[in-house]
């Protein structure tokens, strides 16, 4: 996760997907390899944009439970 000088938005960001369960990485650098998982990009209210993915052990969970 990239820390954002004078702003907390990504750590607000994966607080709250880890209060849902989920857990990711997020990233002001856009991923090397799109997956079925990954999303556009954010822009936070203080303008940065960042990269939202899911960890590899989190889609595997995912998989194990049968969630699509």
């Amino acid at each position: 996760m990239t820390a954002d000088a004078g702003h907390s938005c990504a750590q607000d960001l994966r607080g709250l997907a880890m209060r849902d369960g989920v857990d990711i990485v997020i990233s002001t650098q856009p991923p090397l390899v799109r997956g079925p998982y990954t999303t556009d990009s954010f822009v936070c209210p203080h303008g940065v944009e960042y990269w939202i993915e899911l960890i590899g052990e989190q889609i595997v969970q995912w998989m194990k439970d049968g969630v699509p």
